[in-house]
């Protein structure tokens, strides 16, 4: 009677020691998945990734919390080197994300039991399925890890500076400024055009990329590459009508320019939209997918390439300017320069627009005039 009595006790102190070790084992397994699985490249940069997951699942038994967990699965997303995929921690994805858009982890079993993370007697914020990496709502200023959007108003000229393309206000901030200086342009004749200051921009979503484009240009100017579904074409948000803005634009770019950004850059430059001035990007365009757990955490894996909707990738190559400078005072001054210059070295529209003007003939062949 004694033993049994005492193998109960023990067996429930053993089954309450180990309730958060295999929830850490699952929420291990789920994140090393989504990269075997889901990675654009299934060489994974030459990285050994069923290896990689031996490895790190034989340090399981020393993690003792949800953050020591947190630090060693983004350990292990660090062995692809390929500066996008990462893991985040449901603090840092709220930092980071800023109540960004994400997919749900797609794995539905996930999703069938309660949060890992809850324990008796708390009252975690539950994310969202349909969009997990919300933040909840707050009458106080939101925390976020991006310097926010700057508009200022130069010589005629409307400087927005994107710091990156995650945040929301990076949309929402530009598409704000248009809309104001559109409206006192039509009134007083004053603006002379648009300067998109895209330096270190590391880049982000590619909702976000296509959202920006959208308020220069409709259409659909981007492929994405990818392993699991192929190729996808990409349009900008939203893909038809009439843009926000006809007027010139500039677009200020360095080699600090990553990812969506470059993107951003190289299709305003491929649909003659945008005059770009510095110099040729980092040539680093994957396509970073946001994955939510169901606790709030987020796995962004590279999942594809961004290209062209035609033409090589600009992966490895990054996008060359139409004007080289060099220093980023004499970048911005070249672009007033640009924006003071006769109609003529500038289109205020894009030039398939132009095109027609001019009775010239063209060919429209999959929305890419040639």
């Amino acid at each position: 009677m004694k033993r049994g009595f005492w193998g109960l006790v023990l067996g429930l102190l053993l089954g309450s020691a180990w309730a958060n070790p295999s929830r850490y084992a699952e929420q291990f397994e789920y994140a090393w998945r989504l990269v075997e699985e889901y990675y654009w490249d299934d060489g994974h940069h030459g990285v050994d990734w069923v290896a990689v997951g031996e490895r790190y699942r034989a340090r399981l038994p020393e993690v003792r919390d949800w953050r020591e967990l947190d630090r060693l699965i983004e350990e292990m997303y660090g062995e692809l080197r390929d500066d996008h995929s990462t893991y985040l921690s449901p603090d840092e994805a709220r930092l980071f994300l800023s109540g960004a858009q994400c997919l749900p982890l797609p794995y539905p079993e996930a999703w069938d039991q309660p949060s890992p993370r809850e324990s008796p007697g708390s009252s975690p914020e539950a994310p969202d399925r349909g969009n997990p990496a919300s933040a909840p709502s707050s009458e106080e200023p939101r925390e976020t890890a991006f310097a926010a959007p700057q508009v200022s108003l130069r010589g005629g000229a409307v400087i927005v500076r994107l710091s990156n393309l995650i945040d929301p206000e990076a949309f929402s901030t530009l598409a704000s400024a248009i809309r104001l200086y559109e409206a006192k342009s039509f009134r007083k004749g004053s603006i002379k055009g648009y300067i998109l200051d895209l330096r270190g921009n590391p880049g982000g979503l590619a909702l976000r990329m296509a959202e920006v484009a959208g308020l220069f240009f409709r259409g659909v100017p981007w492929r994405i590459v990818s392993r699991r579904l192929g190729t996808l074409p990409q349009p900008t948000q939203p893909a038809f009508g009439r843009a926000s803005t006809q007027k010139p634009l500039v677009v200020l770019i360095d080699g600090r320019v990553n990812s969506a950004a470059e993107g951003l850059a190289g299709a305003l430059k491929d649909a003659d939209r945008a005059f770009l001035v510095g110099q040729r990007t980092a040539g680093n365009t994957e396509v970073l997918i946001p994955y939510c757990f169901p606790d709030g955490a987020v796995a962004m894996v590279a999942a594809g390439v961004l290209a062209p909707l035609r033409g090589a990738t600009w992966e490895g190559r990054g996008v060359e300017p139409d004007l080289p400078v060099q220093g980023a005072e004499a970048q911005l001054e070249a672009a007033l320069r640009y924006l003071d210059g006769p109609p003529s070295k500038r289109s205020s529209l894009p030039a398939w627009i132009e095109k027609i003007r001019v009775g010239q003939r063209f060919q429209v062949e999959l929305g890419v005039v040639r």
